[in-house]
């Protein structure tokens, strides 16, 4: 799929981030899903639509590391294997990882950056 160079730029960024980014179309929107791993390999995929430093911004301002965790702990193999302390730690971890994502993502955003 063909995008814009402010597009490939995000997408490099999200990449060097060890993100996956799979972008599809909806209509003439562009959208795409993310996809990474936490430090204890919790698959984690997002979704974005718009494909935008604002959307990917709201998505880490409503990321809720409780929530996560509850919805997590509702499978038997993952309340298997993490304990609800590993699960705090591996999620807060990962919304720092988030945040630091963001701010890359808004350096680049800024006139006269360097590449």
């Amino acid at each position: 799929m063909k995008v814009s160079k402010k597009i490939d730029a995000v997408i490099a960024i999200f990449e060097e981030n060890d993100f996956m980014v799979h972008p599809v179309k909806e209509g003439k929107v562009l959208c795409a899903e993310i996809e990474t791993w936490t430090t204890r390999g919790v698959n984690m995929i997002h979704y974005l639509c718009p494909f935008t430093v604002k959307e990917f911004e709201r998505m880490v301002d409503d990321f809720d590391v409780d929530e996560e965790i509850d919805g997590h702990r509702q499978d038997s193999r993952y309340r298997d294997a993490f304990r609800i302390t590993e699960s705090v730690k591996d999620f807060e971890e990962y919304h720092s990882r988030l945040k630091g994502v963001l701010e890359q993502l808004r350096a680049a955003e800024k006139p006269g950056r360097k590449k």
